[in-house]
């Protein structure tokens, strides 16, 4: 997403964490409705989906991409969190049906809660949790490069795994923050005066903007 906004820099992707699914027992046909916020929740219930007929509210390319491989039909597919709520309260208006809302360990929004205030039927499962899995020299060498300048973040087990794993004369940069809480986070563990830039929404277009945005005087 950055490339696509003529990023004026160099992006390095290095997972602090990686995905553990979990042992689940959930019917998905007791469903009226499911809902999916990060693609390895599908990416679990997979084998699950094939030729599944409910109605399936998820967000991103990524979800969207999943579904249309799998097969899934009766999608609905949105940029954040927030549009797929306002759709669901629509869709759902008048009927009473039975969601499931299928998700990882760690959430930055709580869609669960705002949907109970409509005296929806809303049942959350996690099937997938984070876990750190990186080596203290390996992210050292990552963050020791020299013009790297900024660390996004977008959970708050992101910000344990980078505390424990990074040196801390390797981690004078600014942050770029998903949320307030993993803002508060690093605040907490590290300085309170360090560089902290933060999106006010949960939405991964935000934090490109907001990335974009910041380096952008370095243009010519």
């Amino acid at each position: 997403m950055l490339e696509k906004e003529k990023f004026n820099g160099r992006t390095v992707i290095f997972p602090l964490l990686e995905i553990e699914f979990l042992k689940t027992n959930v019917n998905l046909k007791d469903a009226d409705v499911l809902i999916f916020t990060s693609v390895y929740a599908l990416e679990k219930l997979n084998l699950e989906l094939i030729s599944f007929q409910t109605s399936v509210f998820a967000v991103g390319q990524r979800c969207d991409e999943f579904l249309k491989k799998t097969g899934i039909k009766k999608t609905f597919i949105f940029s954040d969190v927030k549009q797929l709520l306002n759709s669901l309260i629509a869709f759902c208006r008048n009927k009473r049906p039975r969601i499931f809302y299928l998700r990882g360990d760690e959430i930055s929004y709580d869609l669960k809660a705002e949907i109970s205030k409509h005296s929806f039927d809303c049942e959350e499962h996690v099937v997938y949790k984070q876990k750190r899995s990186i080596q203290q020299k390996e992210l050292d060498n990552v963050l020791a490069r020299k013009h790297l300048e900024g660390i996004a973040l977008f959970s708050e087990k992101s910000v344990d795994s980078l505390i424990k794993g990074a040196s801390s004369q390797n981690l004078d940069k600014i942050f770029f923050c998903f949320s307030k809480k993993i803002e508060n986070r690093l605040r907490s563990v590290l300085d309170k005066d360090i560089r902290c830039k933060t999106i006010q929404e949960p939405l991964i277009s935000d934090m490109v903007n907001m990335i974009v945005k910041e380096y952008s005087r370095y243009q010519d």
